[in-house]
C-alpha cells in the first residue's frame, strides 16, 4: 500500500478503456502502441486546454464555473478524478474522494481543489446523491459532510478525459496538478479492474484516502 502524501507533500511547497488495464504506465500503451499523453512531470499546459471553462453541475451552490488556469498559483493543488458513472469501481471509489476532497477543502480552503469528472448515465444530482451518502456510510464517526468539495463536471464530450486521462488510461484514475499546472502525480484508483460494487471492499476502497493523505 502506498504510504506517500500526494497532496501535503504539494501544500509544503510555496490519479472505452482498452488494453492497458488497470497500470500507471504513462504514456498509455494500446496493443503495443504507445498513446501520446500528458504524464509526470509535464506542464498541462503544454498538452490540455486549460483555459476551456468548464460548468460545474454540482454543487449546485458556489462556484459555477472554472477553467483549470483559473487554479493556477504557489502553494496550491488541483485533484482531478476519472468516473464513468456506470462503473461500479468508480461509484465504489467517489465517496472516498468526495470525503477526501471536503477534507482538505475544510483545512485549507480553495488552495486545494477538486474536481470530478462524470461520464455517462445518470444525471449529475443523482450521482452526487450517490457519493455523499457513500462517504458517510464509509466514514461513519467522521464530520466530513461532502458539500463544497468535489466540482462535479458533466464530462459527456470526454474533454477532461482525452486531455488529463488520454485512453488507454485505466479508470477509475487521478491526476494531482501544482501551482504551476504540472502534473505532480497520476495514477488508478484502487477498484480498478472490480467488476462488482461489493467485490472492492470498504478498506480496499478507502486505500484512496490512505494514497493521498498519509
Amino acid at each position: 500500500m502506498r504510504k506517500f502524501s500526494l497532496i501535503l507533500s504539494l501544500l509544503t511547497m510555496i490519479p472505452g478503456v482498452s488494453s492497458q488495464g488497470c497500470t500507471n504506465t504513462c504514456p498509455p500503451i494500446n496493443f503495443g502502441t504507445v498513446v501520446p499523453s500528458l504524464c509526470e512531470g509535464e506542464s498541462a499546459e503544454d498538452k490540455a486546454d486549460v483555459k476551456k471553462v468548464y460548468d460545474v453541475c454540482h454543487p449546485s451552490t458556489g462556484m459555477k464555473s472554472f477553467s483549470f488556469q483559473d487554479f493556477k498559483g504557489s502553494g496550491r493543488v488541483t485533484v482531478i478524478s476519472n468516473f464513468y458513472i456506470g462503473c461500479n469501481a468508480g461509484r465504489r471509489e467517489s465517496g472516498v474522494f468526495a470525503h477526501v476532497a471536503q477534507k482538505y477543502y475544510n483545512l485549507y480552503g480553495n488552495r486545494t481543489m477538486f474536481v470530478s469528472s462524470l461520464k455517462g448515465g445518470s444525471s449529475c444530482d443523482m450521482w452526487a446523491n450517490i457519493y455523499q451518502g457513500d462517504a458517510k456510510r464509509l466514514f461513519p464517526d467522521s464530520n466530513i459532510v461532502p458539500k463544497e468539495m468535489p466540482l462535479a463536471v458533466s464530462d459527456l464530450s470526454f474533454e477532461i478525459r482525452d486531455d488529463f486521462f488520454t485512453t488507454p488510461f485505466g479508470h477509475p484514475s487521478y491526476v494531482v496538478l501544482d501551482g504551476e499546472l504540472n502534473v505532480r502525480h497520476k495514477f488508478i484508483g484502487p477498484c480498478c479492474g472490480y467488476e462488482r460494487y461489493s467485490d472492492c471492499t470498504a478498506d480496499i476502497a478507502k486505500s484512496l484516502d490512505e494514497t493521498l493523505s498519509t
